[in-house]
């Protein structure tokens, strides 16, 4: 199963996702699920880097499944529409295919 952690700060934004595991839909290179969470990310990556510009901190580890993006207080502005997209997305990707991913919203008390 994949879990997925997005983390609210004190300013509402979401400063964080953290996404671990693999979701054990199908066998590796057929598993949909893992696909679209693997490509969402991906697709936010992008917007964040490529075509907004901003500033974060990027962590991908092949063992384990790992994907990290951290947004420091200056660039959340910025992440807001395309980390609440993503947040949207997976949660609904949660409804249809609840055994294979899991997302959790936590919230933080320091500003960075």
């Amino acid at each position: 199963m994949t879990r997925v952690v997005f983390t609210r700060m004190p300013d509402g934004a979401l400063g964080t996702v953290d996404i671990q595991g693999h979701a054990g839909y199908a066998e590796e290179g057929e598993d949909i699920v893992c696909s679209a969470i693997t490509s969402a990310v991906q697709l936010t990556h992008i917007l964040l880097d490529d075509i907004r510009g901003l500033v974060f901190r990027t962590t991908v580890e092949q063992e384990g499944a790992h994907i990290r993006i951290e947004l420091p207080a200056g660039a959340r502005e910025g992440a807001k529409d395309a980390m609440d997209a993503l947040f949207v997305h997976y949660n609904e990707m949660q409804e249809n295919y609840a055994d294979f991913i899991t997302v959790l919203e936590v919230y933080s008390d320091a500003e960075n």
